[in-house]
């Protein structure tokens, strides 16, 4: 999991693909959560994905915004293949009709 005010396309994107948490907070909520990491002994946060939310035991609490296919895909531990085998049944089933066609044997 990243918290940051912003993030570069590419690393969102891959980040995403990757199963990496990404967490916009305002620039204001990103430098009060570092000056407690900073100031505070075994300072802990709590990251909702499920309720999108930031807390901590201070009383700071903060909302972020998630994709849903990128929520769907990060709860369930999928990623491209993973999705993509979701439809396994289907896609055997495509290839065996379309194996049967004969268009494409070889001569």
């Amino acid at each position: 999991m990243v918290i940051a005010p912003s993030f570069a396309d590419i690393f969102f994107s891959n980040a995403g693909k990757n199963g990496i948490v990404l967490v916009r907070l305002s620039e204001e909520q990103v430098n009060q959560l570092m000056n407690n990491a900073k100031t505070i002994a075994n300072y802990q946060l709590t990251v909702s994905l499920e309720e999108q939310t930031v807390t901590d035991s201070l009383g700071f609490k903060a909302s972020f915004e998630v994709d849903p296919f990128r929520k769907f895909c990060l709860t369930e531990g999928l990623d491209d293949i993973g999705l993509t085998l979701r439809h396994e049944a289907e896609l055997d089933a495509f290839e065996a009709k379309h194996d049967q066609a004969g268009w494409l044997k070889a001569k």
